[in-house]
């Protein structure tokens, strides 16, 4: 019998899958399991061709919470936002098909939000991914119990938040339906990421709050985001999300801040290189010569120049690569890819943990 019927839902979770028919009945049965129970999930099923569907339809057979949408093949972007256009929480959150919360996650983010009024709640994840060859990296973006009361003291120090991969990604977040929808946001951008609706709602944002911990977890691939770093649309990608993260720092009249300036061109030498390797390692398909003219655009920018020339990148990657970018030696740039991707072929090991979330 069915059971868990809320007419007035607290949070609404938002989730798409695609073919997740391997992850998604832990994902929502760690929803289920919630120790706050007054949500809704509304789940956006995008063209699956696998057991996906039927597993969805059972279990919302079983729980009225549970929402199911089926959709024709999209993005998962797109399915966030059909899944936003039924949302009717006072607070909004974000689930993962291969995530897994812990049972109190949303009572703590609820009960952070609500005893300090915040805007945002932010909790800590944790990554488990699965590199090409079998190997996993665990890697934990989280930070220490944190409220920022104003908005001047979030903004100088929400460059620490991203430098821990924690800001970004939409997931173990609680954010604030009715001023979602008073300022418009949508997931679907440029940028195949949940990362621009997060930046969006950043903008103004007044009261943040950070709980200590990890209190959602991602098994994920990385291979898929490898391939997409291999190919030009991984480069413009993330040219896409910087320039998004300068107008925010623009915006918040903070483009002369050195620690946060200093971690946007970290970030964006990080990514640079990832891309690099990504054109040079064995798997691209690309030809020596093709290799060069490509890496020779990347690396010869202005952007690239000035990150080069004031980054201090966490990885041992993009700390080797520095010197030849700076004196655009596209050749050796390309030969110190090339050893790159053969050293860490399939491990997942880049200093960049929020690009797969």
């Amino acid at each position: 019998m069915a059971h868990g019927a809320s007419t007035t839902p607290l949070v609404s979770v938002l989730m798409a899958t695609h073919d997740a028919g391997g992850s998604v009945r832990r994902a929502i049965e760690s929803i289920q399991n919630q120790t706050l129970r007054e949500f809704e999930l509304i789940v956006v099923d995008a063209g699956s061709t696998d057991a996906t569907l039927r597993l969805l339809d059972s279990l919302a057979e079983r729980d009225l919470r549970i929402q199911v949408v089926h959709a024709d093949a999209c993005t998962r972007q797109e399915a966030l936002d059909l899944a936003l256009e039924r949302a009717s929480g006072r607070y909004l959150a974000v689930a993962d098909a291969d995530g897994c919360a812990r049972p109190g996650m949303l009572a703590e983010l609820v009960g952070l939000a609500e005893a300090r009024s915040l805007d945002l709640a932010i909790g800590g994840m944790g990554l488990l991914l699965e590199g090409s060859a079998g190997r996993t990296s665990e890697l934990e973006l989280s930070a220490e119990a944190l409220v920022f009361p104003t908005q001047h003291d979030f903004r100088a120090s929400a460059w620490r938040l991203f430098a821990t991969g924690e800001l970004l990604p939409a997931s173990a977040k609680l954010f604030r339906l009715e001023r979602v929808r008073e300022l418009g946001l949508s997931f679907v951008s440029n940028v195949p990421f949940d990362h621009i609706f997060v930046i969006d709602y950043l903008r103004d944002v007044e009261r943040v709050g950070v709980l200590d911990g990890v209190c959602y977890r991602v098994e994920r691939l990385i291979a898929p985001f490898e391939r997409r770093f291999a190919r030009p649309e991984g480069y413009r990608l993330m040219e896409g999300e910087h320039a998004a993260l300068i107008a925010l720092y623009r915006h918040w009249g903070l483009e002369g801040d050195a620690a946060s300036m200093e971690m946007l061109q970290s970030r964006y030498l990080e990514r640079l290189v990832a891309c690099v390797e990504g054109v040079c390692g064995g798997a691209s398909g690309i030809s020596s010569a093709e290799q060069r003219r490509t890496v020779g655009r990347i690396i010869g920018t202005a952007q690239a120049q000035l990150a080069a020339s004031v980054a201090h990148p966490e990885s041992n990657a993009a700390r080797s690569m520095l010197a030849p970018i700076r004196s655009h030696n596209v050749t050796l740039v390309c030969a110190q890819a090339r050893l790159l991707s053969l050293f860490r072929r399939g491990h997942a090991v880049w200093a960049m943990p929020d690009a797969f979330v």
